[in-house]
């Protein structure tokens, strides 16, 4: 599992090298994932090691699209927020094409990061993208990723947005219940809402505001 972990995350570094932002967002999806596993989930520690490197390398695909796109500060055309969200099918294609030398070596944890890679953007309410996947259709896995990576993308400060206090973000994990996201994950996270908000200070070495 060490030299698996090590892979992982060389391919995390090399998928946001250069972006610090980028590469502090996935560190911490990644950690956020693990806690759901944990405190929501209750998954073996096992399980939850492997949602944790799954989610490490969700947008290991955006190593396919220009950084130009990735930085623009205002809102993307319609062709460009369809580009961009081809970034999805790039990530399996990736994992799929590495796991190809890892034959035997746990294959399956390959699987969980393509479909977590794969289906991130998938919603409860099939307006998600690439697949337009419902409900249960959407992998476990993938759906406790989309939940944190909007959990992270709405706390944290863009060079075109301020981050959103806490309360602002559980309005809208609240508002998007069964509509965004699995509404089992959101309660279950807000059932134990204090210590997920001491992982988060410890991660961001920021007070969270809560107004």
């Amino acid at each position: 599992m060490h030299s698996l972990t090590s892979l992982f995350e060389s391919i995390a570094f090399v998928a946001e090298y250069g972006e610090p932002d980028a590469d502090r967002h996935v560190k911490r999806v990644a950690t956020y994932a693990r806690f759901v596993g944990a405190h929501v989930l209750r998954l073996p520690k096992a399980a939850c090691e492997r949602l944790e490197l799954a989610a490490l390398v969700h947008d290991v695909g955006k190593v396919a699209l220009p950084r130009e796109l990735l930085r623009k500060p205002g809102p993307l055309s319609p062709a460009e927020r369809q580009y961009v969200q081809q970034h999805t099918v790039h990530g399996r294609d990736i994992l799929a094409h590495i796991a190809q030398s890892y034959t035997g070596r746990d294959g399956d944890l390959f699987e969980l990061a393509q479909q977590v890679a794969l289906y991130h953007h998938e919603r409860w309410d099939g307006n998600g993208y690439p697949e337009g996947l419902c409900r249960e259709e959407i992998p476990l896995a993938a759906r406790v990723v989309h939940l944190v990576d909007v959990i992270d993308a709405r706390l944290s400060p863009r060079p075109y947005k301020a981050g959103q206090s806490w309360n602002q973000v559980k309005q809208a994990l609240v508002e998007g219940m069964y509509l965004d996201f699995d509404g089992m994950l959101v309660t279950g996270l807000l059932q134990v809402e204090s210590a997920f908000l001491e992982l988060v200070q410890a991660q961001t070495y920021r007070q969270l505001v809560t107004i």
